[in-house]
């Protein structure tokens, strides 16, 4: 039986065995970005552009820049809101 690893950048994340009862999202999407596409994309958004106009200029699905954008607000390289999450105390 195989291991599923994930990049984890030090964080602790949960081996899950193969087997045909887990079920895998997004497998069918481009998760790997350009050089400087995130950064068009963080700066397109801090810019007031929404995800579709981004995608048609990126030729990217609409999923994949949304997906990008919780990317790059987990890594705080965007300004404009994309959602309201209260920091934990």
């Amino acid at each position: 039986m195989g291991v599923v690893k994930f990049k984890t950048s030090g964080k602790h994340v949960p081996l899950i065995p193969l087997n045909g009862d887990n079920e895998f999202i997004f497998e069918d999407l481009e998760l790997v970005f350009l050089p400087g596409q995130l950064d068009r994309i963080a700066l397109a958004w801090n810019n007031w552009q929404t995800i579709e106009q981004i995608a048609e200029r990126e030729e990217r699905r609409e999923i994949e820049i949304l997906l990008a954008l919780i990317h790059l607000a987990d890594k705080e390289q965007i300004t404009r809101p994309l959602a309201f999450i209260p920091k934990r105390i």
